[in-house]
């Protein structure tokens, strides 16, 4: 059993550990897992998640040790699955923990996963059809997330689909820092909320964005579960297209309803600072890179530039 101590324990580090014990069928010990777990109720309900659909496909178990995490892979076999998450956790989560370890098989799997698709623990789902599984893609991993219908957390009756093919994985890492970047315009989504929080939004991303107000979208989504707000902007990169995003939190993870107009600013001047840092540095989002380690763990691609100690720990333990 590996033993990890991973520095900054997250949970996108418990779930890309998870993912690599999937794919390589070491089981693993995280020192300060089930801690964390308890100390952070978002993550707790993300485990939770995990637990069940991993034990629905008869694919690992985990177990409490102290403060540890244990976790033991069991076998996923490809098929068409239908997974259920909570209302106070992301259905995304669980999609990109399950991708890393479904390239390794020999046929698609496909997955049509119902809860929150949009939430401030994860990301949009744009933002990973469009962004990361570009660049994975890149490396020879063939993936595809589809939004069927919005669901926004404390609600959590949205659903996506997604499905992932056999890896060709190049061993290779692609270039990660563009020359050429033009801001194109950016959408506005809100959902059960007041329309001038929108427009509010716009005028901020134009301001700090040096977009004009025509090229920044208004979309009020009827058919979603639950209220909610997120905001994209999109970006031509040496001629590849790149969605930044930022999603507002409308509820704690107790229920508490917590929206109002300083968040969801808050959520339009992050999303501007992701476009300030691209124009500048030309480099995606510090998340995109991040969230390629499991794939370059899999297939002995360099690890993106800036990975930090956590990523070559797990790439070390798993590689």
């Amino acid at each position: 059993m590996i033993e990890l101590r991973l520095p900054g324990l997250d949970r996108v580090a418990a779930r890309q550990a998870i993912s690599l014990s999937l794919a390589t069928g070491k089981s693993f010990r995280l020192s300060g897992g089930f801690g964390l777990a308890r100390q952070d109720p978002a993550f707790a309900a993300c485990l939770s998640d995990w637990e069940n659909a991993l034990a629905s496909l008869s694919a690992g178990s985990f177990l409490a040790d102290g403060e540890d995490l244990l976790f033991r892979p069991g076998t996923l076999r490809h098929g068409t699955y239908t997974l259920q998450t909570g209302p106070f956790s992301s259905a995304l989560e669980l999609v990109l923990l399950m991708l890393p370890p479904l390239t390794r098989l020999d046929y698609r799997t496909a997955l049509s996963v119902r809860g929150v698709t949009h939430s401030d623990l994860s990301y949009t789902t744009d933002f990973v059809n469009l962004t990361l599984f570009d660049i994975l893609e890149r490396m020879g991993f063939y993936l595809h997330l589809s939004l069927r219908r919005f669901g926004f957390y404390g609600s959590g009756g949205g659903l996506i689909e997604a499905r992932a093919y056999p890896g060709e994985a190049r061993g290779t890492m692609p270039g990660l820092v563009f020359r050429d970047v033009v801001m194109r315009g950016a959408r506005v989504y809100i959902a059960g909320l007041s329309t001038d929080i929108a427009l509010m939004q716009r005028g901020t991303l134009s301001g700090l964005c040096g977009l004009p107000e025509s090229s920044i979208g208004i979309v009020e989504v009827l058919d979603a579960d639950g209220p909610g707000n997120c905001v994209q902007a999109y970006a031509e990169c040496d001629g590849r297209s790149m969605v930044l995003q930022a999603v507002s939190p409308v509820y704690d993870a107790d229920g508490e309803y917590i929206f109002n107009e300083e968040r969801a600013e808050e959520t339009a001047r992050s999303l501007a600072s992701l476009c300030a840092r691209l124009k500048e540095n030309g480099a995606p989002p510090p998340e995109a890179a991040r969230e390629i380690l499991p794939y370059s763990a899999l297939s002995g691609s360099p690890l993106p530039a800036g990975a930090g100690e956590t990523a070559k720990l797990l790439a070390d333990a798993f590689g």
